[in-house]
């Protein structure tokens, strides 16, 4: 697969006032921002044959960043810019609500996504909506500036007219994307494409079944109109991109529309699983700033880029890194400047990996080295977690001795460090030592020194064992490209084969027809692989169940976005037959109920569009 990444910030100065302001027909709903200091009229900036490419690059970075002019700027208003950012806002509504995640910060309408307790008036549930279908007018407005018409009155050549042919199929996957979270989180939505009036049009409210067809109509639309899978730049959407929407759409069918489709979900399933993708073999590598290139592009479908340098915002795996970085927790072994003291995970989410399989002793030289003591009693750097062994620093730059392109070795019986046999002048702080738990599974990326198992107070970062998921550090332990470790290079991977298993052992339990049970133990016995390292960790066909296959589901892909709408799906989210900590906003948690499986209409949509009709129950 082509390993380049897209430079965004570069391919979208577009500087297009009238290509922004004449978005879509709800922009006055939105409350849009339009942030441009150049007045280009639309013909003026599609006169170049760079533009098309440039403006479907301004389609791909809205998921990436939140405005045109860098990490402060928004494209909507209303709430912070990196708070308003499509990917934090997506995972915020997805992780907070559930056993994954919660949040220590107390900024007005957060906590409540912990408690499920939202109303119409939550600024983070009028953010995300207002994103996603600010992200739809986008499409919109690209697809009004690439039909025939304009592109005959243009003198395009008909070679380019080709490529922009593709470039529309990616716009409407991209809006087929939107409209899915739309359809997901909010149920019937507010509907206007590109054959709708720009100026004063109020648009219709359709319900989730209509949203569901017309979702489902535009990817068999633009199947055939997209690249083969691994065929386009790297991140760009292809077939696969669309097949896997497919099949989560399917997969997730009953909920939206009362009608199970898993056999359908297992026909795009299985021509993903005929594509050629493959795991890659270390869990961790998803998550580091170069997961485009070190290998986890053979498992990844559709990814949103970062870029330290080129793609800033304060959302994304930028807050993805910092925000669960606190505590005892080196920044620095992350590549990051600092953390947020934010996010944590509960009791009960690490319960899914059972008890941990041992310890192992965590020592502190200078406060700066991590070493951490294998069988043999000799210590050997490593990372906080214990995930890398790795290269020694000297954070506080207290002993230029300690080199941070070598490894160190302490001999706790003789209290010797050496760096490759030669002696390393000690520093005169004592070595202090601190024990962490591992679990065989190494899904499991916990932190637990100086967090509790048990949160007593939401607002404490030290209640909620700490997680390490994200990381801007590469396979070989070096930083990501923004020198000052604000912004982060790690990519999302918001589809990837991990998933796909999961998606085809979860269609063949539930019944679908074009799948066995014995090949999807398999695929889940290859994650389980990875995960143990043996095959230790492996199941049988007899533990295929629906419960077993939710918790798998947990383990495999927490904190990507998937918690909600996988718990909806089990039957899980309301009612009382799973609780966690601080479900409906009680300690031991208590049952929700079952209206909140929607967010409410933000109260500015309610205002602005007489068509639009408030969910029930808020």
């Amino acid at each position: 697969m082509n390993a380049m990444k897209i430079k965004f910030k570069n391919l979208v100065h577009i500087g297009i006032c009238a290509f922004l302001l004449s978005m879509g027909s709800c922009t006055d709903d939105l409350d849009v921002e339009v942030n441009d200091d150049q007045n280009q009229t639309t013909d003026e900036f599609f006169s170049s044959d760079e533009a098309y490419l440039q403006s479907l690059g301004k389609l791909y970075s809205g998921l990436a960043v939140s405005g045109q002019l860098g990490p402060g700027n928004s494209d909507i208003s209303g709430i912070d810019a990196g708070f308003g950012q499509y990917l934090r806002g997506f995972w915020q509504l997805q992780e907070l609500p559930t056993d994954e995640a919660v949040i220590a910060w107390g900024d007005p309408d957060l906590p409540v996504l912990n408690f499920g307790q939202w109303t119409s008036s939550n600024a983070f549930v009028r953010a995300f909506y207002d994103r996603a279908n600010f992200q739809v007018s986008s499409v919109n407005e690209f697809l009004r500036q690439t039909t025939d018409d304009k592109l005959n009155a243009r003198g395009v050549s008909a070679a380019l007219r080709a490529e922009i042919q593709q470039f529309r199929a990616e716009a409407r996957f991209l809006r087929a994307l939107s409209h899915y979270h739309l359809i997901d989180m909010f149920g019937n939505i507010a509907f206007f494409t590109e054959a709708d009036p720009v100026v004063g049009y109020i648009p219709p409210q359709i319900t989730r079944q209509e949203a569901f067809d017309f979702v489902e109509s535009e990817l068999l639309a633009i199947e055939s109109e997209m690249p083969a899978p691994g065929t386009n730049s790297y991140p760009r959407a292809d077939q696969a991109a669309v097949w896997m929407l497919l099949s989560k759409l399917y997969l997730n069918a009953e909920v939206y529309t009362g009608t199970e489709r898993y056999t359908e979900s297992l026909t795009y399933t299985n021509r993903i699983l005929a594509a050629g993708y493959s795991l890659v073999d270390d869990y961790q590598k998803l998550f580091l700033a170069d997961n485009n290139i070190n290998g986890s592009q053979t498992e990844s479908i559709f990814s949103v880029a970062f870029d330290g340098i080129n793609t800033q915002s304060f959302g994304g795996t930028t807050f993805l890194t910092h925000a669960p970085i606190g505590g005892d927790i080196r920044p620095r072994a992350f590549g990051i400047d600092g953390g947020w003291f934010g996010i944590r995970t509960t009791s009960v989410f690490v319960d899914l990996f059972g008890s941990s399989s041992g310890s192992f002793e965590i020592y502190e030289y200078d406060n700066d080295l991590r070493l951490l003591a294998d069988d043999a009693g000799t210590l050997k750097a490593f990372d906080a977690d214990g995930d890398f062994e790795y290269l020694g620093s000297d954070e506080n730059n207290t002993n230029p001795a300690f080199d941070a392109n070598e490894a160190y070795i302490y001999d706790f019986l003789t209290g010797v460090i050496t760096n490759n046999g030669t002696v390393v002048p000690a520093p005169a702080m004592a070595i202090s030592i601190a024990t962490q738990p591992v679990w065989n599974d190494s899904r499991g990326k916990f932190y637990t020194n100086g967090q509790t198992l048990d949160i007593a107070t939401l607002s404490s970062y030290a209640d909620g064992y700490a997680i390490q998921k994200w990381r801007n550090v590469g396979v070989d332990l070096q930083p990501g490209s923004d020198g000052t470790g604000t912004h982060v290079d790690a990519d999302f991977h918001m589809f990837r084969l991990g998933e796909v298993y999961l998606n085809y052992a979860e269609a063949v339990t539930r019944g679908g027809a074009g799948g066995t049970p014995t090949e999807a133990v398999g695929y889940i016995n290859q994650l389980r692989e990875r995960a143990y390292g043996s095959t230790a960790g492996n199941v049988s066909t007899g533990d295929l169940t629906l419960d077993f296959i939710l918790d798998e589901r947990g383990r495999e892909l927490y904190w990507e976005g998937q918690r909600r709408t996988d718990l909806i799906r089990f039957n899980k989210f309301t009612g009382g037959t799973f609780l966690w900590p601080f479900k409906n906003g009680a300690n031991n948690g208590s049952p929700l109920p079952p209206h909140v499986s929607l967010f409410p209409i933000p109260s500015t949509e309610l205002v602005a569009n007489p068509n639009i009709t408030q969910n029930p129950g808020y």
